[in-house]
């Protein structure tokens, strides 16, 4: 009866630790998924922030009188000082399959806006337009496939009363461009 109660004692004690590692197991694995999460969301923000700071710097060349082969450096500058390609790569390595195809996309139109404004074209003018609207939506985008990676409901453009992510509709330089 003695070793009935010891094989009872040590089966117990088997049972009690392979539970207790899988509980810890289970709390490692979920830790590590929720730190992968938060630091997935801290690249979109990079790099959602560094495309607006881009763009942002990418205007004001264009506002600028500079000559045409000062514009093309300062547009390039303007991109690179906004930390674009440092938040592109991180993303590319950290960010799912939607993640990085809607990120690429919205790279690919702010790398327009600034081939546009590097050819020296006024704020004013279509082209810059046509890159710009093209960028806005691709920004949107991008912002809508990180909120639905993050199981947060897709907003939509009347959800904050736009007609479109574009803004093409409302913009005040495409209804004077229209106009003329």
């Amino acid at each position: 009866m003695e070793w009935i109660t010891f094989i009872g004692a040590v089966c117990g004690a088997v049972i009690a630790l392979a539970s207790a590692v899988t509980v810890e197991v289970q709390h490692n694995r979920a830790e590590r998924r929720r730190s992968r999460e938060t630091e997935r969301v801290g690249y979109c923000l990079d790099f959602a922030v560094a495309l607006d700071l881009a763009h942002s710097a990418l205007r004001q060349v264009a506002q600028s009188d500079e000559e045409a082969a000062h514009r093309l450096r300062s547009a390039n500058r303007a991109v690179h000082e906004a930390n674009v390609f440092a938040a592109r790569e991180r993303l590319l390595v950290a960010g799912t399959i939607e993640i990085v195809k809607a990120g690429e996309l919205a790279y690919h139109r702010l790398i327009g806006v600034r081939n546009t404004i590097r050819s020296g074209v006024a704020l004013s003018s279509g082209e810059y337009h046509r890159a710009y609207h093209e960028f806005a939506e691709a920004i949107w985008q991008f912002r809508m496939v990180v909120r639905a990676e993050l199981d947060h409901a897709r907003l939509k453009p009347a959800d904050l009363e736009r007609q479109s992510w574009s803004e093409r509709e409302n913009c005040r330089g495409c209804l004077d461009l229209a106009g003329r």
